[in-house]
């Protein structure tokens, strides 16, 4: 992803000492262009003459909402915390940070991976038929997860308030957005202390998950490694969260770009099926993994829904999905 050219970083810039420092001290007066990515606190900066490329990602100083300046803070440390586990080193990869100065409001500089993310392989088995392509990255993904998942384990079973309450702050938001109405609402936190209260969620061991698993934070290199990126929302809980999260991704991908409620189930149960058969007692692991998924898996895809550039109709689709997903999970325990 190039995103938009910005032009070059000025040499009075306070970030040019830093990347000259850290990125290429040999360079003599090096020359950054910069691109702006997706995101407006996210760029890239590439080096002219060696093209070494690294990723900044910014907070506001005056950004009064202290959660989400927290998050972005903590990605420093997250990175450093994973790649102690092994990560550091191909095929299960998670990029490297390089540094942070927060007095200027940079939360973070990391290399910058060459690849494709899992949503190009997305759009090439929907569009172009190309079902191999993508079965063979949630493989891949799904080794990247299990490594993840069992390198971190805790004794600890699963804290579900932190859930509970981003559940809760979800429905607030769709509520506040009319996508669902408040009689919806109510049925949905019904449907949410079943779940929550039923059991099945809270004898689930403890784990440290990526926290945003969706198909733009994973990418591919020409080698078929997988590189993990954005681990702000990294922390412990039930390793069905990420699993969740990526069926739930799934499903908004082919449903959203096909209108085929359906046509992500191939796929979802090749990645549980991929998940699971890491483990020694792979049955047992995926029983258990897919009573759990439809609950995170329906967290996702009301989290999806929040999202004002899809279309207005297929937001309240999808939040209605999420609803059948509910129930439907509670029918499998």
């Amino acid at each position: 992803m190039k995103g938009l050219y910005l032009g070059k970083l000025d040499y009075a810039d306070p970030l040019y000492e830093i990347l000259f420092s850290k990125t290429c001290p040999d360079v003599n007066a090096p020359l950054f262009h910069v691109n702006r990515m997706s995101s407006h606190s996210v760029y890239k900066y590439t080096e002219e003459k060696t093209r070494v490329a690294i990723i900044g990602k910014f907070f506001k100083l005056n950004d009064t909402k202290y959660e989400r300046v927290l998050r972005k803070k903590g990605e420093y440390d997250n990175l450093h915390k994973i790649r102690s586990y092994g990560f550091d080193t191909f095929p299960n990869y998670v990029v490297r940070p390089i540094a942070k100065e927060e007095n200027i409001g940079l939360a973070l500089i990391e290399e910058y991976i060459n690849g494709r993310d899992l949503d190009f392989f997305l759009k090439k088995a929907i569009y172009e038929g190309d079902s191999y392509s993508l079965k063979d990255r949630l493989l891949k993904l799904a080794s990247f997860l299990y490594a993840l998942h069992t390198k971190t384990e805790m004794e600890d079973n699963v804290e579900l308030n932190s859930v509970s309450a981003y559940f809760l702050k979800v429905l607030s938001k769709l509520c506040k957005q009319k996508v669902i109405s408040d009689q919806e609402r109510k049925a949905y936190l019904k449907l949410m202390d079943r779940w929550l209260n039923g059991g099945l969620l809270q004898n689930a061991r403890s784990v440290i998950i990526h926290g945003d698993a969706t198909p733009t934070n994973f990418i591919f290199t020409e080698k078929n490694d997988v590189v993990a990126i954005d681990l702000e929302r990294m922390k412990a809980a039930d390793k069905a969260y990420d699993i969740g999260m990526i069926c739930g991704e799934l499903k908004h991908a082919f449903y959203w770009r096909t209108g085929n409620l359906y046509g992500a189930e191939p796929f979802i149960r090749h990645f549980l099926k991929s998940y699971s058969s890491y483990f020694t007692d792979s049955k047992k692991v995926f029983r258990r993994i897919t009573q759990r998924n439809p609950f995170y898996m329906a967290l996702t895809e009301l989290r999806i829904s929040r999202n004002d550039y899809l279309d207005w109709n297929y937001r309240k689709r999808l939040a209605y999905e999420a609803m059948e997903c509910l129930r439907w999970g509670l029918k499998l325990k």
